[in-house]
């Protein structure tokens, strides 16, 4: 008999040791970062989104998809002991406040969401790696991914956003660093930065897109996209080039760019180059900040972008 109290008193003890790491780690802080994944009204009707959340301990804040859509959510609250979380934003365009009540699981996060006549569910994931490398050093992220010459086009950034009301552009500082101009390198670079708004409040601001693309592809784009906006046929390549002033090789290289940044996506049925808004968000911007750009260049040999 003793022997068996003596069991079961070890088997409890062990359990415990088990459980309790987990708790801890649950507890530490289970909703800061950045969340990814999907919703929808249906299992075969969904949107992609971000979430960027930020728990101190007793109050809950967010945004929905960082960047110049961003949607702040205005009512958040989350019970520890539940797990639950609960949280209510504005969207224009249309005007509807959507409600959202979830249950936290380890780094997911599901739960429903409704707006006035309609409803659904959504799924995210925390980015854990993201969250420990925006748990670092915020001046000395760790990029990973990246090889040396992105990692220092990037580290530049980081430390020229800002500076006179600056929003620099990536090819910018290739050719400050002396680094010779490389698409792949910069749509490399320009995917890293979209899929981490969280190493600075540029990239929040004024979207990832601002500072990814060339003068040119921002021209491309907004050509494409308005014509499209207004209902209108596409630019041809050599609309493109007559209209903006450049070649039609630099035409067709932006507009593969910008498909392979997910800006763009073919639809030969629409004429013309044949390609059309990706999201119709990009129909949508106003004031269309993400395309808009001024260069200024300084006595001191400095040069920059501006919004």
């Amino acid at each position: 008999m003793r022997m068996k109290i003596c069991l079961v008193v070890l088997l409890l003890a062990t359990g415990l040791s088990l459980i309790q790491p987990a708790l801890a780690q649950q507890k530490g802080d289970p909703l800061t970062g950045t969340w990814k994944g999907d919703w929808g009204p249906s299992p075969t009707d969904r949107n992609a989104v971000i979430v960027v959340l930020k728990w101190n301990g007793k109050t809950l804040a967010g945004t929905v998809n960082p960047g110049p859509d961003a949607i702040e959510i205005e009512k958040a609250s989350f019970d520890p002991q539940s797990m639950k979380i609960h949280l209510e934003a504005t969207k224009t365009s249309p005007n509807s406040v959507y409600v959202v009540d979830g249950v936290v699981e380890k780094d997911k996060l599901t739960g429903s969401w409704s707006r006035p006549n309609r409803k659904g569910d959504f799924q995210l994931t925390r980015d854990v790696k993201k969250k420990a490398e925006s748990d670092g050093a915020a001046d000395s992220p760790r990029l990973a991914g990246l090889n040396a010459d992105e990692q220092k086009v990037v580290r530049y950034l980081l430390k020229d956003w800002g500076q006179d009301f600056s929003v620099t552009s990536v090819d910018i500082e290739m050719d400050t660093l002396g680094l010779r101009q490389s698409d792949q390198m910069r749509f490399r670079i320009g995917k890293y930065i979209k899929n981490h708004p969280e190493l600075h409040s540029v990239i929040r601001q004024w979207g990832w897109q601002t500072v990814a693309l060339t003068p040119s592809e921002k021209l491309v784009a907004r050509a494409i996209v308005n014509r499209e906006r207004d209902k209108q046929k596409a630019p041809s390549t050599e609309d493109l080039a007559k209209s903006l002033g450049i070649s039609e090789k630099e035409a067709k290289d932006a507009v593969q760019m910008l498909s392979r940044l997910g800006i763009l996506k073919r639809e030969k049925s629409m004429g013309g180059i044949g390609y059309v808004a990706a999201e119709t968000r990009y129909l949508n911007w106003q004031p269309w900040l993400d395309f808009q750009f001024h260069r200024v260049a300084l006595s001191s040999g400095r040069t920059f972008n501006t919004n």
